[in-house]
């Protein structure tokens, strides 16, 4: 039975998804609030899953991975209460993994791979610049006018450029980039790399037929040319860890009982 401080704990782990996201974003440019606007999106659809242990296990791998780049942000990481295949990055730091794709992986390699995916989109700004430029664009077709960020508008602005891009997805050139990165980000996390080619294997066997993998296979290139990808740019030649990391696969089986049926 969930306590007292399990439950505070928990609406502070939401909470640290959703600052602010029932007021206007003030800073309508930085990817603070780009971020806070596509969060808003995309647990409005789902919520973060109640277990506490289980999102701060995957901050704990998330934060050892974004700490080996150069971004001067703070980091959220969490797991979406959802059957659904998937991830996402949002600009500012926010990092999501469904509940559906954990059921699939085997270990903390193959999360460390998911989220090196993701954490490599945030410090390209790949989102960010696309969701801006949708913004601007819709926008100038209403011919709004600087003032737009002094009120909600600009937030709802925000938000539905942000829907557009999560249902479109990124074109193939910045999910190749956000691969290779995640790749190297997890190898110098002390990472095995060829995990990335595992969960890409998997999702390769569950295909198209899939309903839970509608919207990750709409939004991506298939999971084989993501393969072929990286072999193509040499993911074979990257050091394997030198040792295993001592706990590693106790915590990971821990936070796969957390998940529940």
């Amino acid at each position: 039975m969930t306590t007292c401080k399990a439950l505070v704990t928990s609406l502070a782990l939401a909470a640290a998804f959703t600052l602010s996201l029932s007021e206007p974003a003030r800073a309508a440019e930085t990817e603070e609030s780009v971020g806070r606007a596509s969060v808003a999106r995309i647990l409005g659809a789902a919520a973060l899953h109640p277990s506490v242990e289980l999102n701060r296990y995957v901050n704990l791998v998330g934060g050892l991975i974004a700490s080996k780049t150069d971004a001067r942000q703070t980091w959220r990481f969490g797991v979406i209460d959802t059957e659904s295949v998937n991830a996402f990055a949002a600009p500012g730091g926010f990092v999501l993994i469904t509940s559906g794709l954990l059921r699939h992986l085997s270990s903390e390699d193959e999360l460390a791979a998911v989220l090196a995916h993701e954490i490599a989109h945030v410090t390209r700004q790949h989102h960010y610049q696309a969701i801006v430029r949708q913004r601007n664009a819709e926008s100038a077709m209403k011919g709004l006018q600087a003032d737009l960020g002094k009120d909600a508008g600009e937030f709802a602005v925000l938000t539905r450029a942000s829907a557009v891009l999560y249902a479109r997805g990124l074109d193939k050139g910045t999910e190749h980039e956000a691969d290779l990165i995640g790749v190297q980000l997890m190898t110098i996390a002390g990472y095995d790399p060829s995990a990335h080619l595992t969960v890409l294997e998997k999702l390769d066997a569950l295909g198209h037929s899939d309903g839970r993998m509608a919207l990750l296979t709409s939004t991506h290139p298939s999971a084989r040319e993501r393969m072929d990808y990286l072999v193509r740019a040499g993911i074979e030649r990257l050091p394997l860890p030198a040792v295993p990391t001592p706990g590693r696969a106790a915590r990971f089986t821990r936070a796969k009982a957390a998940l529940g049926r």
